[in-house]
């Protein structure tokens, strides 16, 4: 597993510090839901790993400034698939699961596979929640960063058609935190290199 966060990190240095914040926020909504820290654990190291696949993705529709077209849709959305079977041989079965089905929906409209609901591992549904408030928080070649106030109410608003309403219900409680929030997303918060696995 070290050697794959160390791939992504040699790799595309953004990438690998999206999964770092990803992977610290994930385990923060996992830990105010009290969920068991093996799980825990298993959830950040997936987290760090999530995009990995993007690796095989061109670069110009990773760096696409403007909408993708539906042709680089259908490339970009093999990402979830393509990571799976790198990592599948070299984590544990759970971790390379989570990879798989970050981008499955909890209506069953996600991607590779259209599971919905509990077919969903729930690190995975808590992944998706931290995954899209990362990406919403961060500059992206086709997005300047937004506040951290839209991102909770993005969640909010795509509660039970996208995201799993418990780990929504878990976020909106971690934002009602203001010393949590200034430590996550703050100009002085790091980039999170202490993420331990």
């Amino acid at each position: 597993m070290q050697r794959l966060i160390r791939l992504l990190d040699a790799t595309d240095t953004e990438l690998a510090a999206h999964g770092r914040r990803a992977s610290r926020l994930a385990g923060d909504i996992a830990a105010t839901m009290s969920l068991d820290a093996n799980l825990i654990g298993r959830l950040r190291v997936a987290a760090q790993l999530h995009d990995i696949g993007k690796l095989f993705i061109p670069d110009d529709i990773l760096n696409e400034p403007g909408p993708l077209t539906d042709a680089q849709w259908v490339e970009l959305r093999h990402h979830p698939r393509m990571g799976y079977e790198l990592v599948r041989d070299r984590v544990p079965s759970e971790v390379a699961r989570i990879v798989l089905t970050h981008h499955e929906r909890v209506d069953g409209t996600g991607y590779p596979n259209a599971i919905a609901a509990a077919a969903i591992p729930l690190e995975a549904r808590i992944l998706q929640v931290a995954d899209a408030v990362d990406a919403i928080t961060s500059d992206r070649p086709y997005q300047r960063a937004l506040s951290f106030d839209y991102a909770i109410d993005e969640m909010i608003r795509c509660s039970g058609t996208q995201f799993d309403p418990s780990v929504v219900e878990a976020i909106v409680s971690l934002s009602s935190n203001q010393a949590w929030v200034d430590s996550r997303f703050s100009e002085a918060s790091p980039l999170l290199s202490e993420v331990a696995v």
